[in-house]
């Protein structure tokens, strides 16, 4: 006969298992909707998808990040996803494995916090805190990182510990070490701080336990930084450069710890005031992680990696850098409310509420800082933006699966599963990955697509897209604009422009140039501005009426002569009445992809036709946008000061259903 006891354990089961599966297919959706949406918003995904793409073919470059396989980071646990990719050969399998992964914490949890003594109940609810707590959600909706699985792995051999298992121990040890090469120093320490919590169990067990993992760890830790890093990134990504605040090498950083404290101090400083990744993760928990500080010790390798960066996305808790800080923060929690149990003057119900105060700070922490209400905006974007991932799809089907391809950072995970892809946003930025090297772009590929409307890739906060600047060496680096053409120009490309999205097709031979007789008559028109070596002769649209099946064209004539050094974005501003903005529709640069001579755009406004209908003044602008992103960015202002000649008037336009 089931004891009561048993019936509130199975009971407990459930409960967690239903919220497992509730994770995994929340925020599994939610990435998906966000893949699908062209809303993923750096190469992460795509890098790994390539890389193992590559692999299943007998490769091992990686074009995306000019890295090898390894050579980005070291993570053999990504081979482990070669079999499942050749059979699904999808993005979203990376993500779904993830996910899942994530969300079995709940269950190994439920079995830690009985093992430490806690009551079904308890226990219940403090494994059901891994899940709620923002981090996880964050993890698992933040694409794809390999990182991320460090998190179950290192729950899995906290379990295996309290469970005495060694060969389980072992087990999940490695698979921690496979996840990412900086986690070596957390298991390290976490090796020598159990040594110490544990000297009574004799060296023999010392040994088994802690002290060949913790050789192996080292081993690989050396093995990581002087043999494969070396060998497989050859300078291509400089991380070191994150802490170049500090020092300009890892000695040079060690000797300022010691000699100039108050650089780290400084940075400590202003990642804990600016960034909410510690406060993220101590305010679900109640900070009861504080009572056992061993675990904050040993997450600390962790935790001043990215505390002490320059980069403010590492102190934040909206990406994948909480993973192997949340199971180390939640064991802490569970010590602190089963060693409560043992308090004399602690009154046994207030043990027993904790747990219950620790879900109410973990939907208090969701409320201030959690992922719901992007789960949210992303599901009715979702049902709003139907035409919209329609219309962007149909436009990169026009790509061939065997093309060579530059594209922006939302696209390039959809067109991962080739050999030849390559990332606008650092042609834009014109250095390497976290370095003042300069980035040599590919030979022209065969296609290259450009969403202007890409925030990630034209992000001049991240200083991928810039006007002309000086780095702190004094070189100087030409303006995002001027880089994409400096690429274009090598070839010869026809262009297809609608709306925001411009795909230009390799042509592979360069037309002759425009003769001085062809030339002459446009010598002699007035033109509508110019600027430089760039000239507009003509500008109009074509019909007076716009429908789903008319959509409205707008034709551009070019003459450009010489070395252009602005180079103009073009904006159609549509009002009522000549007065109000009704919208403002993005073209994006006008023909960078043109040398010397006569150039002729068309431009298809396919996003007209979803207008009110009614009839619409147009103007066309013309703005100097590298400067315009960087003031805004940089002082929030310069939009008036960058406008280049003053608003065209292009007449008026009819929208019908």
């Amino acid at each position: 006969m089931i004891t009561a006891e048993r019936q509130r354990i199975e009971h407990g089961k459930v409960i967690v298992t239903a919220l497992a599966g509730l994770f995994f297919l929340v925020c599994t959706w939610t990435s998906y909707a966000r893949w699908a949406n062209f809303q993923y918003r750096s190469f992460d995904l795509a890098y790994y998808v390539q890389a193992i793409w590559q692999l299943i073919h007998g490769r091992l470059d990686v074009s995306i990040e000019n890295v090898p396989l390894l050579g980005n980071h070291v993570e053999p646990i990504v081979l482990l996803f070669a079999p499942l990719f050749a059979v699904f050969r999808h993005p979203m399998l990376f993500v779904a494995v993830q996910n899942t992964a994530l969300a079995t914490m709940p269950l190994v949890g439920y079995n830690i916090a009985k093992r430490l003594g806690l009551d079904g109940k308890r226990a219940c609810l403090l494994s059901a805190a891994l899940l709620l707590a923002p981090a996880a959600g964050y993890i698992a909706i933040h694409e794809f990182h390999p990182e991320a699985l460090v998190a179950p792995f290192l729950l899995l051999m906290l379990q295996a510990r309290v469970a005495k298992s060694i060969s389980r121990h072992w087990l999940w040890f490695v698979a921690v070490l496979a996840c990412k090469e900086n986690m070596t120093p957390l298991l390290i320490v976490y090796c020598a701080i159990q040594c110490l919590a544990e000297r009574n169990r004799g060296l023999v067990e010392l040994r088994r336990w802690y002290l060949w993992p913790m050789s192996v760890a080292l081993i690989w830790f050396l093995l990581c930084a002087y043999v494969i890093t070396p060998a497989l990134n050859s300078g291509n990504i400089d991380y070191v450069a994150l802490y170049d605040q500090l020092g300009t090498s890892p000695r040079n950083i060690l000797i300022n710890a010691i000699v100039r404290p108050q650089l780290i101090g400084r940075a400590l400083l202003q990642s804990l005031t600016h960034g909410n990744l510690v406060w993220g993760l101590l305010f679900p928990f109640l900070f009861l992680p504080l009572l056992r500080p061993r675990w904050i010790v040993i997450a600390a390798p962790i935790l001043l990696q990215h505390l002490l960066s320059w980069r403010s996305s590492e102190w934040m808790i909206y990406f994948h850098y909480a993973a192997p800080l949340l199971p180390l923060f939640w064991i802490a929690s569970v010590e602190a409310i089963a060693a409560s149990d043992q308090w004399k003057r602690v009154p046994s119900f207030v043990s027993r509420a904790t747990a219950w105060l620790v879900i109410v700070g973990c939907v208090a922490a969701q409320i201030w800082v959690g992922p719901l209400g992007r789960i949210v905006t992303t599901t009715a974007d979702w049902f709003g933006a139907g035409q919209e991932r329609a219309r962007k799809n149909a436009f990169i089907a026009q790509i061939p699966p065997a093309s060579s391809v530059v594209a922006p950072l939302s696209y390039l995970s959809h067109l991962a599963m080739r050999e030849k892809l390559y990332s606008l946003h650092y042609i834009l930025k014109g250095l390497k990955t976290l370095s003042r090297s300069s980035y040599e772009p590919p030979s022209s590929t065969d296609f290259v697509l450009i969403d202007y409307r890409d925030a990630a890739t034209f992000d001049p906060g991240a200083g991928f897209y810039h006007p002309t600047m000086k780095t702190v060496d004094s070189r100087i680096i030409p303006s995002s604009d001027r880089l994409l053409h400096d690429f274009l120009k090598k070839a010869a490309w026809t262009a297809d422009e609608q709306d925001e999205l411009t795909l230009l097709r390799n042509l592979r031979s360069r037309k002759a140039p425009v003769t001085d007789e062809q030339s002459s008559p446009a010598d002699d028109e007035p033109g509508v501005f110019s600027i430089g070596a760039t000239r507009l002769l003509s500008i109009g649209t074509t019909g007076g009426v716009v429908s789903r099946s008319r959509p409205l064209e707008v034709h551009l004539r070019w003459k450009f002569q010489g070395q252009r050094d602005v180079f103009p974005w073009m904006l159609l501003k549509l009002s009522r009445d000549e007065k109000a903005t009704v919208a403002l529709l993005v073209k994006g640069l006008c023909a960078p992809e043109a040398i010397d001579g006569i150039y002729t755009e068309n431009w298809r406004v396919v996003t007209a036709e979803r207008l009110l209908p009614g009839d619409y003044f147009l103007e066309a602008l013309f703005v100097d946008n590298s400067k315009r992103a960087w003031f805004e960015t940089r002082s929030g202002g310069g939009g008036e000061s960058t406008l280049l000649p003053p608003p065209i008037s292009l007449g008026h336009v009819k929208v019908e259903r």
